[in-house]
C-alpha cells in the first residue's frame, strides 16, 4: 500500500512539473515572436520604395543606437491606438520599431521583417 502511495505522488509531481514546464516554454515562445523593439528618430522617410532611414536613441541597448534602414510596406503603422498612413511620417519624429527578422550588417544596418512602427511624438 505504501508503494502504491509512492508511486502516485511521484507520478503526480511529475505531471505537475510538465504542466509548469509547459507553461513557461509557451510564454517564452510567445515573447520571442513577437520580436524586438527599440526607439528612434525618423532621419529619411522614401514614399516611393515605402521605407524608412533612422537612428536609434540613447535609451537602447548599444546595438540598437545606429542608423537602420527597411521597408515599412508590409508593417503596421500607428499613433495612439490609430493606424496611420506612410505619408503622416516625416523626418525628425520619434517612433518605435518592431522587427522579427535579421539584421544586415550594412551602413545603414538592414532591418527585415519589420512589423510595427509606432509614431510615439504627442502629435502627428
Amino acid at each position: 500500500m505504501k508503494k502504491s502511495i509512492t508511486i502516485f505522488t511521484a507520478a503526480m509531481a511529475l505531471l505537475v512539473g510538465l504542466a509548469v514546464g509547459l507553461m513557461i516554454g509557451r510564454n517564452t515562445a510567445q515573447s520571442a515572436a513577437a520580436g524586438t523593439t527599440f526607439y528612434a528618430t525618423i532621419d529619411g522617410v522614401n514614399q516611393d520604395y515605402g521605407s524608412l532611414t533612422v537612428t536609434g536613441l540613447e535609451v537602447n541597448s548599444v546595438n540598437f543606437r545606429g542608423s537602420f534602414s527597411f521597408s515599412a510596406e508590409d508593417a503596421a503603422l500607428e499613433w495612439r491606438g490609430t493606424e496611420l498612413t506612410f505619408d503622416e511620417l516625416r523626418e525628425g519624429q520619434t517612433v518605435s520599431v518592431t522587427f522579427t527578422g535579421d539584421v544586415s550588417e550594412t551602413d545603414p544596418a538592414g532591418l527585415s521583417g519589420v512589423v510595427r512602427v509606432e509614431l510615439l511624438d504627442d502629435s502627428k
